[in-house]
């Protein structure tokens, strides 16, 4: 998995997290939030942020072909390059972020 997926996939983990509890971000959640961020490139997290502000889960898996998010099978091509790439993609359908863990 590329750096920049494992990064998202962080991100939106440390974001349920404080949204799971109510409450607002610690200051050691806030550095590692930071750090998060400032390691990615800015339209990745401009675009993270835009969808987690109409979606839960901006970060889904592809499972069995189809996107864990709209639940929307990918093009044969498409889930074959993410499976083979390993790198964050964007599903067609839904918008969100995607990825292949190896399930």
């Amino acid at each position: 998995m590329k750096f920049e997926t494992s990064r998202l996939i962080q991100l939106q983990a440390l974001d349920t997290e404080v949204g799971q509890n109510g409450s607002v971000l610690t200051v050691p959640d806030m550095e590692r939030r930071v750090n998060l961020t400032q390691a990615m490139p800015a339209e990745l997290v401009s675009r993270y942020e835009r969808l987690k502000s109409r979606c839960q889960r901006p970060v889904v898996r592809l499972v069995g072909g189809v996107c864990e998010g709209c639940r929307v099978k990918l093009a044969a091509s498409a889930a074959q390059r993410l499976r083979v790439e390993g790198s964050v993609q964007i599903c067609d359908h839904c918008g969100r972020f995607i990825y292949f863990d190896g399930d």
